[in-house]
């Protein structure tokens, strides 16, 4: 027997699964009569973020801004000025996540930084802010600053402007100095033998300014000599060396994106030379040093991400050689320097948050030694 179901059946069935008793028949119930809305997502605007921090010098290549998440918060809006008022503040990013890396920032400029949360509905308040800065990329750190041909290992704190030698001829006994606030936020270390003596001066450039201030060893570190012209400024770092082997390191810049090298001659009453796009670029840092032997400085880069070390060697009409394998990369910061007192300098790293130190000695057929050097 065939079996046919009708309009008015179904209508029956759906008023008994719904409970309602009562036939469909002739009726058109409103959706909203049976079935509620979903208003499960927010209908209000998050509430700002709290506990947003930014790092004080802790990096080269940006400023870190970390923050506490918002639980109904798609997403966020990322501020920055360089006062402390959100009236001058620009947005400068959106984000996803609860942090953010500020590689715009300028090396040595102190900057504001608030947060907003967001979602479908809106944004948030501002966050509390927090100041922040990019730090400056040192050269010339580990230098010889007690005149005994071998190069001291050392280590400069730009947010406090101390530096901390440990001093080969004494056993490398470790002297901690503030020399008299020489450096401090924004300035970088570009310690070299500027005076002749065969010590290491200790000196600082600004890369927001192009300013380098210089304490002579010849003079008992008494009087700071400020260079009468400015040389570098943004996206140049220090690379002081003594290029013309006159035994006077000449100050120097590299910059950091395009390869390019200008140099003041000591020899030539510090008349300043440039090459455009020589050596290097992006990723890659200076580390030019007399790495032959024939006490003219060789210009050279490391880099950052692979650890790569290639040297234009005056020797040899400044022909360009690379180190066979990689010294360090990710996490280590080049620290090269005769630490042998061979005469030839010798390919170095130190680690960034740690203690160890790798050297190629040249003295050793450049195999890498690990060392532990502490300077608690």
């Amino acid at each position: 027997m065939s079996r046919k179901t009708t309009c008015s059946g179904l209508a029956v069935l759906a008023a008994v699964m719904l409970g309602a008793g009562a036939s469909f028949a002739g009726t058109h119930s409103a959706v909203s009569d049976i079935f509620t809305l979903d208003t499960r997502g927010s209908t209000n605007a998050p509430v700002a973020p709290a506990g947003l921090t930014a790092s004080d010098g802790t990096y080269a290549d940006k400023v870190r801004l970390t923050w506490v998440g918002v639980a109904d918060a798609s997403g966020y809006e990322v501020f920055r000025s360089t006062s402390g008022s959100t009236s001058g503040a620009s947005a400068i990013a959106s984000s996803t996540t609860t942090n953010y890396n500020d590689i715009s920032a300028l090396v040595g400029q102190t900057y504001y930084y608030w947060a907003k949360a967001t979602n479908a509905v809106g944004a948030s308040d501002f966050s509390s802010s927090d100041s922040g800065w990019r730090a400056g990329i040192s050269a010339g750190v580990c230098a010889d600053y007690d005149g005994d041909r071998l190069t001291d290992p050392a280590v400069y704190d730009e947010s406090a402007g101390t530096w901390k030698v440990k001093l080969s001829s004494a056993n490398y006994y470790l002297l901690v100095t503030t020399l008299g606030n020489l450096g401090g936020p924004g300035w970088a270390s570009v310690a070299a033998d500027y005076d002749g003596d065969h010590k290491a001066d200790p000196a600082v450039y600004r890369e927001l300014t192009g300013a380098w201030v210089i304490l002579p060893s010849s003079a008992n570190y008494a009087v700071a000599i400020v260079m009468s012209q400015p040389l570098g400024g943004t996206g140049y770092s220090g690379a002081p060396a003594d290029y013309d082997g006159d035994q006077l390191a000449d100050p120097g810049v590299y910059h950091r994106d395009q390869g390019d090298w200008r140099v003041m001659l000591s020899s030539a009453n510090y008349y300043a030379i440039e090459s455009l796009g020589m050596l290097g670029g992006t990723g890659y840092r200076a580390v030019a040093a007399d790495y032959d032997g024939d006490r003219l400085a060789d210009p050279a880069i490391y880099g950052e991400n692979n650890g790569l070390w290639a040297f234009l060697l005056s020797s040899v009409n400044y022909l360009a050689i690379a180190l066979t394998h990689p010294l360090g990369g990710p996490g280590y910061a080049p620290a090269p320097g005769d630490y042998d007192g061979d005469g030839l300098a010798d390919p170095a790293v130190k680690s960034e948050s740690g203690n160890e130190w790798i050297v190629m000695f040249s003295s050793g057929n450049y195999t890498p030694v690990s060392l532990t050097v502490p300077f608690e």
